[in-house]
């Protein structure tokens, strides 16, 4: 033998196998070397193995005592795998055996085949392989059945999304047409199943089907007349084929071919499912369409002797034309995104607020995942500078926003519903579009105007579906999401406002705090066009997408996981540095909601404030008398254009307090320093809002020396505020109930006399 073209991967596959044929007690027999026979040629060895070790079992392959085996080794082993043969064709038409010999040893070569297990994990396998196949185990009870095979010789292919039709029971056929749509000049959907009606429309596209109830043979005939064979042995007689065909010719266009769906049962998704229909495709070219509709439309004894020598051309000695078929149906495949987070999107109704840098990427995101519905709303347009980060096209320069976000989205995935409206969302929420359609609501603005403006038309509601907003900081090194769901008491605002109270109160948040609310404006916002645009963050795509698919998984994350009630916040920053990577889930907790009786102004309480209040009246009434009044400060905001009071912080009664059954006196001792540091500690977020005290057995009513207080308040200060939130528990001793007062300036008249000042309550 000459060995001048064995490459170096092909002597240590040799090497390799005889080692293992040595020890292997003559299981294994290297009956012939065949070396290349040119540079980069196949290395082949001819094996003898001993099978009687294997247990067959039925429908498993029976095995002579020594089968011969041809392994063929590339010139790159071990980086390319082996093949393998049977020395003959006895197996022609079994699973995993294709071309009548090959083995299939493997379902996906790049993962299962390791380079350096080299022959060794090759033999294992093989060996693996043979004892199942003895066994009737390629194809397992729990397992997906092997798909038969065909050779794809055209270049037309078929996409298929929708499940194929049932045959009814006990019928040996379903006979149909399936309408064709272009996907793009390669490939057409089949969009529709229909039984065969008497004519089809002319101006549409159709390929004729056949289903059948028997399994065709594992490898597609390669002629048409073998597959007419075939078909023949399973009820379909070539004249109700021909007939069908025909029928189909009919309409084509001129110099169009014809295409023909058949399945079979050969396709299982998982353990116990029933068998379903495997799908192939075979073409009939435009000369023989053309004969075919020649022979219907000629008159009887007037059809072309030309016509028939080339139908019978055609079935006889034609080669089988397969065109590949992408099978995507539901009964016989798994959506690679199943059981991720995004699964919860699937056939949701989202309305998209924003289609810029977040949106656009987000957009995407929920089409993949396959919602049912989707509503764009914008109201800005495409310019050049936005091509870095956002996902639109050079073409689309001039669009509105929303509408070219459509146009993208609609062509990744074109059974998404989609809308748009150009609307400004700084006016609130869109009149046309019902809220209560929706699954999910997202804010990509990024805007607080839009967050008030929703919150201001939502306030009346007793519930919104969750809402999702994100937010990147100036440089999109860091960025902030939050998810509140239906039942949580608090608007996209107050998420806002309860987002920086958290951030400012955990210290591994600090970060976030000075970058998304700093105190002082150290540097203006960044300007992509100086002097004449609006400041915006500083980032590229890539930056876009990590905060977008963060945002995303995240709150698929929590749709599936937490109750209606709650709302949580997200605090991610990117990998710049790489080692300053950071994410946390914060819960932003939950608010009692109250309304004030003077104003009707929403009141949300926090449980902190809510504990300290109770504690209070509970110590007081432990260390002093439960008929003695006491209270203390209330710190929070209070924001009119939303009517709503945010009450952070409540203390207990200040040092120079007097308490009695009578009333309270609230002392000032240490207050200005309380509400200093609560200030500093929230980025002046949670400052002074009002008093509370207690009316131990009594209504929540504001007495005369309540009023007092607060004309004191409002109108003794050095700096007075413009209203002031008084809490009053009432019969505070056994069953308390809470009620709040807002009074504002205007609503005393004040009148100086020399011994004080006298009040009139508006």
């Amino acid at each position: 033998m000459v060995a001048e073209y064995l490459s170096w991967g092909q002597q240590l596959a040799l090497d390799q196998l005889t080692d293992i044929a040595s020890a292997s007690d003559d299981a294994i027999e290297i009956v012939r070397t065949e070396l290349p026979s040119s540079e980069g040629g196949l290395l082949v060895l001819r094996l003898s193995i001993e099978t009687s070790g294997y247990q067959f079992q039925i429908g498993g392959f029976k095995f002579r005592r020594r089968e011969p085996i041809i392994l063929k080794i590339p010139s790159k082993f071990p980086l390319q795998p082996p093949s393998a043969n049977f020395g003959h064709k006895r197996f022609l038409g079994r699973a995993h055996v294709q071309w009548g010999n090959h083995l299939c040893l493997y379902q996906a070569t790049d993962v299962e085949w390791s380079a350096s297990d080299g022959m060794f994990g090759f033999i294992k396998r093989l060996d693996q392989w043979l004892r199942d196949a003895a066994r009737n185990q390629l194809d397992p009870n729990d397992a997906p059945l092997h798909p038969p095979v065909e050779y794809p010789s055209s270049d037309t292919k078929f996409a298929v999304d929708i499940n194929t039709p049932e045959l009814a029971n006990g019928a040996f056929f379903w006979v149909g047409a399936a309408k064709l749509t272009t996907r793009n000049k390669y490939c057409y959907d089949i969009s529709e199943w229909s039984e065969m009606p008497e004519q089809l429309p002319k101006d549409e596209r159709f390929a004729a089907v056949v289903l059948i109830n028997q399994p065709m043979p594992m490898e597609y005939p390669s002629t048409t007349s073998e597959l007419l064979n075939v078909l023949q042995d399973r009820g379909i007689s070539f004249s109700f084929l021909f007939s069908i065909l025909k029928l189909l010719a009919l309409c084509q266009k001129d110099g169009e071919p014809l295409y023909f769906i058949l399945g079979a049962p050969m396709r299982r998704r998982a353990a116990d499912e029933p068998l379903r229909q495997h799908l192939t495709a075979w073409k009939m070219d435009s000369e023989h369409v053309k004969a075919l509709r020649t022979i219907v439309l000629s008159d009887s004894g007037e059809v072309t002797e030309e016509a028939w020598n080339l139908i019978l051309d055609w079935a006889t000695k034609t080669p089988t034309e397969w065109c590949r078929v992408y099978d995507n149906r539901p009964e016989v495949t798994y959506r690679r995104d199943q059981e991720t987070n995004a699964s919860w999107f699937l056939e949701k109704r989202v309305v998209l607020l924003g289609c810029g840098a977040l949106g656009s990427h987000m957009g995407e995101y929920l089409v993949r995942a396959g919602v049912k519905k989707l509503s764009l709303v914008d109201n800005s347009t495409v310019n050049p500078g936005i091509l870095v980060r956002q996902q639109f096209r050079h073409y689309q320069v001039g669009y509105s926003k929303q509408s070219g976000l459509a146009v993208q989205l609609g062509s990744i995935n074109p059974k998404v519903e989609i809308d748009h409206k150009y609307a400004d969302l700084t006016k609130g929420w869109p009149d046309p579009l019902c809220l209560q359609e929706f699954d999910l609501v997202i804010d990509a603005t990024a805007s607080r105007r839009v967050a008030s403006a929703l919150q201001h038309d939502w306030d009346a509601l007793e519930s919104t579906p969750p809402i999702l907003r994100g937010s990147i900081n100036g440089n999109a090194t860091q960025g902030i999401s939050t998810l509140k769901m239906p039942r949580s008491g608090f608007g996209p605002s107050d998420l806002i406002r309860q987002t920086k109270l958290a951030a400012f109160h955990t210290q591994e948040l600090n970060d976030f705090a000075r970058a998304f609310w700093p105190l002082e404006q150290h540097k203006p916002g960044f300007q992509p066009e100086p002097g004449c645009s609006e400041p915006t963050f500083l980032g590229s795509a890539a930056d876009v997408a990590f905060f977008a698919s963060s945002f995303f998984n995240f709150s698929a994350y929590m749709l599936q996981r937490e109750n209606d009630d709650v709302a949580k916040a997200l605090f991610v920053s990117a990998c710049n540095p790489p080692d300053q990577m950071f994410s946390r889930i914060i819960d932003l907790g939950k608010s009692d909601t109250n309304n004030d009786v003077s104003h009707d102004y929403r009141v949300l309480v926090s449980p902190a404030a809510r504990r300290a209040i109770e504690g209070e009246i509970k110590t007081n009434a432990r260390t002093g008398s439960s008929t003695d009044e006491t209270g203390g400060l209330l710190l929070g905001e209070i924001d009119d254009a939303l009517k709503t009071i945010s009450i952070d912080v409540a203390t207990g009664p200040p040092l120079d307090s007097i308490k009695s059954s009578d009333h309270f006196l609230c002392g000032v001792e240490g207050t200005e320093e309380q509400c200093k540091f609560y200030a500093e500690k929230s980025g002046n977020s949670t400052n002074f809002v009002g008093v509370w005290h207690t009316h131990p057995v009594s209504m929540p009513e504001p007495s005369s020396v309540d009023l007092e207080a607060m004309a004191q308040l409002l109108h003794c200060q050095e700096k007075t505020p413009r209203h002031v939130v008084m809490l009053i528990v009432g019969f505070a001793a056994t069953r308390p109930l809470w009620r709040f007062h807002l009074f504002r300036k205007n609503q005393f008249q004040v009148i100086h006399i020399e011994k004080g000042i006298a009040s009139n309550d508006n």
